[in-house]
């Protein structure tokens, strides 16, 4: 991946693509962030209100699977694009999703490239859960913000949901926005009618509709 000139990557503690570290990731997160159900929920109820009629969605960062299993058992969704960078996490995945994996495709992409969006343009929705940040430095989010924006059609929706930093958080201030920073930049990159959904545990859930074409 080519990073914008000055850009320094801030390093991951967790090497995803190890079977072993992606599991005790995936423990850890379980047990540190009991709350996330919630969102999962929020998200589905989202997805449900925008959409009545089948339709399909694009997970970048998909990871274990744990938001796919609840969005693929209460939405009418057509197709699920999961789009990890670890073939470990989309193992887990399809043991999380059991026979709805059959209704899924695992992509093993990077998002910080640009291959994926040939092959989710066009899509209804995309979400992504906890996983923007790992475009390694927030300067990158733009660029990120923007591609999905370009891979949605008119109308469609993106659902957004990441860590933010706080003033005395622990958290890395090269790698997340701030709380006042996350809808800003969804606007930035062009989503309109943005809503925050959720907001808990330091992290936030907001919805993004993309504008309808521009009649002729």
């Amino acid at each position: 991946m080519k990073s914008p000139k000055g850009i320094v990557d801030v390093p991951s503690p967790i090497n995803f693509l190890d079977p072993d570290q992606a599991q005790t990731w995936v423990v850890d997160t379980v047990e540190r962030r009991p709350w996330r159900p919630r969102f999962f929920e929020a998200f589905a109820s989202a997805l449900n209100a925008h959409f009545d009629q089948p339709f399909t969605v694009a997970e970048l960062g998909s990871g274990p699977g744990h938001l796919a299993t609840v969005l693929m058992r209460s939405c009418n969704i057509a197709c699920y694009l999961a789009i990890d960078l670890s073939p470990a996490m989309h193992d887990l995945a399809r043991a999380s999703l059991g026979i709805d994996a059959q209704r899924a495709r695992f992509l093993v992409q990077d998002f910080r490239d640009d291959e994926w969006m040939t092959i989710v343009r066009g899509v209804d929705a995309v979400v992504t859960l906890q996983a923007a940040h790992e475009v390694r430095h927030k300067a990158r989010l733009p660029a990120l913000l923007g591609r999905i924006r370009s891979v949605i059609r008119p109308g469609g929706l993106f659902l957004f949901c990441d860590h933010y930093v706080e003033e005395g958080s622990a958290k890395v201030a090269d790698l997340y926005l701030t709380r006042q920073q996350q809808p800003e930049a969804l606007g930035d990159a062009g989503f309109i009618d943005i809503d925050l959904l959720r907001d808990e545990g330091g992290m936030a859930l907001y919805a993004g509709r993309c504008p309808e074409a521009l009649q002729r």
